[in-house]
């Protein structure tokens, strides 16, 4: 995925304003901007995320980017319940609340917990500190319990139905070592618990990018 320069540039000139886009009562002094970046697995949110606070840095904004992959629980203990990484209930979502209010609300830094894909555990946590923008990346970015109490702005990557599929089952043979028969499986039950859980935040976004089959990315709302 190259840089979408025009979709950093239109989001800073139109949402990072102070004048269009207020920051909550409940944000601490220094925040600005929280933005939700949610859609489905493995469409570039990451990305989009990390080369969106170097746009901000270059133009005297600072911003932190903040992976919401972290409070995913072990692999293994999702399997032992039958949970899809989709289902909130796969996630801790008691510890994100508790940290997201910490380094938004009080404007103090946290021990981000990191998710290794590959392993399917946790590596060491990352220390993330405050910052005028922070970029919550992940597919619970956009759930109810995080919507309502943290993001000023929310963004959502979609796509057509086979993009979506096909770019999951690549990233889950080539980053997460399946096999093309487990990628397939994966593949068929990750879009159904894709279409419960994560499909219907978009209505909520406030933006909508659009995700072609090359992960270039183009606004969807205009």
């Amino acid at each position: 995925m190259n840089r979408p320069m025009h979709l950093y540039r239109h989001i800073f000139e139109h949402f990072l304003n102070p004048e269009k886009t207020l920051p909550l009562v409940r944000y601490a002094p220094e925040t600005a901007f929280v933005l939700a970046v949610s859609g489905a697995a493995a469409s570039g949110k990451t990305m989009f995320c990390q080369h969106m606070v170097d746009f901000l840095a270059d133009r005297g904004v600072s911003a932190v980017h903040v992976p919401l992959d972290g409070y995913l629980l072990d692999r293994k203990i999702r399997d032992k319940r039958g949970l899809s990484g989709y289902d909130p209930q796969s996630s801790d979502m008691t510890q994100m609340i508790v940290q997201m209010k910490t380094l938004i609300y009080k404007g103090k830094p946290i021990d981000l917990p990191v998710y290794n894909h590959q392993t399917g555990t946790h590596d060491s946590p990352r220390r993330i500190r405050h910052a005028k923008a922070i970029l919550l990346d992940g597919i619970m970015s956009m759930h109810y319990e995080i919507r309502r109490r943290f993001p000023n702005l929310s963004i959502f990557f979609t796509s057509e139905d086979i993009v979506i599929r096909g770019l999951r089952l690549l990233v889950d043979m080539q980053e997460r070592g399946y096999t093309v028969f487990q990628a397939l499986a994966h593949s068929d039950e990750e879009f159904i618990s894709y279409n419960k859980w994560i499909s219907p935040q978009s209505v909520f976004a406030d933006l909508k990018i659009w995700v072609d089959k090359n992960r270039e990315l183009s606004l969807l709302n205009e």
